[in-house]
């Protein structure tokens, strides 16, 4: 499942919520997806509703 993650972002460069949501993956398997592709490593993360970036 981990391959066809990766596979699936390659593609679509789906969020790491996403590729959690429709592969069944831990949270942090799929942030290293994400974080591993060259496309989207550089993108700065989204801060989280109600949480004070201070």
């Amino acid at each position: 499942i981990y391959k066809q993650a990766l596979i699936s972002h390659e593609f679509f460069h789906q969020s790491a919520r996403a590729l959690a949501r429709q592969f069944k993956l831990p949270l942090a398997k799929a942030r290293n997806i994400v974080s591993a592709c060259p496309s989207c490593a550089p993108c700065p993360a989204v801060i989280e509703a109600a949480v004070n970036p201070r």
